[in-house]
């Protein structure tokens, strides 16, 4: 029987969030004033957390979760040998890192290592949250804090690089720069994130064109070059590629084209350490009722893993692009509750430009979705054992409250139980000796099965993605 996962002690990991001391990075070249952001007057402890309010404490590690300077190098040989995958979870956040965190370490996979980013201030998204990195180094010796750079917005690195004088790759020194003076630790293995390659990179259009982003990740690889070179994440974003999009053969063709862009990915290549697409699923498409586990995970497949199926199917001439995917590549899925998803109402100003998959259903089939997501990507890994994405699979992680009658305390437990729900599934999947996907639905000896899809509304399969299976 299904049951809701516990949430664990949140009076004692409120006090501890309550407790967290954080103040921002000096604005480095700009030479920018610190900004106040709004989030720091509000009466929710978390908001002030989450934007480095100065009224705040440090996070205290405890005992041996606290990580020290000097700390011995994460080699992957300590896995223990009977794991079968490496298992490389990573998390795309924009709020609520504290709670993923605690939730994955309380629960973690013995052959995993987990990467969660901390996204940029609200008020300047060129600026760190620092001591944030130091609350996700204490959870654990396999725990890696990750920076993000966001690209886009008032305050983002585009409109930093457009002050006269700067350039993309200016941009990535920079960046690297603030990611040494917040404290990241190169040597542990901790990187950023890039946020993100969009719909001009694959258009090679202006604003992110491919000639400015091979500059921008040559910035970031290589700092000022007095550091190591440090390879990283970046992503592919969702805009105009939602599982409900209009023009899923116009989106295809202008994938071929990139694909073919064999300058492009032969630049880029020792830059990324992972490559990963939002494909962020949306339920209208997964809980169809009275479906079976294989019909809900092709569909799911299909979609999550549509970048992929067309570079198996692509021709010797995308050579350098399929070297890329075929070591770095991973699917992101969708995590978020409650999302309102694109469509008829849609929640950006111009549709399809942004946001995750539907996910407007109860906490329940919330819980069933995360571990369908995991089943297929653990399901996927299996069945292609000499390529992508191996033991590498992720969610983003951007909690909204958009479900009508849920209060601010069932909120948080519901949060508490979806991160609760992920890590038991990852746990499962990746463990060691007898791994496999079915471990994201049924932890051992439980009696539980969290494979049983969900009744959604109007819900229907789209076979629209088969067409990424063939490149013409």
């Amino acid at each position: 029987m299904k049951r809701v996962l516990s949430w664990r002690s949140f009076s004692l990991f409120a006090g501890l969030l309550l407790s967290l001391f954080v103040f921002t990075t000096s604005a480095a070249a700009d030479g920018s004033m610190p900004v106040v952001d709004p989030a720091c007057s509000a009466a929710d402890s978390l908001l002030s957390v989450d934007s480095e309010c100065l009224s705040a404490d440090p996070p205290t590690p405890s005992g041996a979760a606290a990580a020290s300077p000097t700390s011995p190098v994460r080699l992957d040989d300590s896995l223990p040998p009977s794991c079968r995958l490496h298992a490389e979870a990573i998390f795309w956040t924009g709020n609520d890192w504290p709670i993923l965190g605690e939730e994955l370490a309380a629960n973690p996979s013995p052959c995993g290592d987990y990467y969660i980013s901390i996204p940029p201030l609200s008020t300047d998204k060129t600026r760190l949250r620092v001591l944030q990195d130091d609350f996700i180094r204490a959870l654990g010796p396999r725990f890696h804090p990750v920076a993000e750079m966001t690209l886009g917005g008032p305050t983002g690195w585009a409109a930093w690089v457009a002050v006269a004088g700067r350039t993309w790759f200016g941009a990535g020194v920079e960046f690297r720069k603030r990611m040494a003076d917040a404290g990241y630790r190169f040597d542990l293995g901790e990187t950023w994130l890039l946020n993100e390659f969009d719909r001009s990179t694959r258009r090679d259009e202006p604003v992110y064109t491919r000639a400015a982003m091979k500059e921008l990740l040559r910035g970031l690889y290589y700092g000022d070059g007095t550091g190591p070179t440090v390879p990283g994440i970046v992503e592919i974003g969702i805009a105009y590629t939602h599982q409900n999009i209009p023009d899923v053969e116009g989106y295809k063709a202008e994938m071929k084209a990139w694909l073919q862009d064999s300058d492009f990915w032969g630049a880029v290549d020792p830059y990324i350490s992972v490559l990963t697409k939002e494909v962020y699923p949306d339920m209208r498409y997964w809980g169809v009722a009275g479906t079976s586990r294989n019909d809900r995970t092709r569909h799911l497949t299909q979609y999550m893993e549509h970048v992929m199926n067309l570079v198996e199917a692509g021709p010797a001439e995308i050579g350098a692009a399929r070297a890329l995917f075929d070591r770095a590549y991973m699917p992101l899925g969708n995590a978020t509750w409650a999302a309102k998803g694109p469509g008829a109402p849609d929640p950006c100003l111009i549709a399809f430009s942004c946001g995750h998959g539907w996910t407007l259903m109860p906490l329940e089939a919330m819980l069933t979705f995360v571990s369908e997501q995991v089943y297929a990507v653990r399901h996927y890994a299996g069945s292609h054992p000499q390529g992508p994405p191996g033991g590498r699979l992720g969610f983003s992680w951007q909690p909204s409250n958009n479900l009508p009658g849920v209060s601010a305390a069932d909120f948080v437990a519901a949060k508490h139980a979806i991160a609760a729900r992920i890590a038991a599934a990852i746990h499962y999947a990746y463990r060691q000796g007898g791994a496999s996907p079915e471990g994201a639905c049924s932890p051992p000896g439980s009696g539980e099965d969290w494979c049983q899809g969900a009744d959604v509304p109007d819900a229907a399969f789209t076979d629209a993605w088969e067409t990424f299976e063939h490149w013409n």
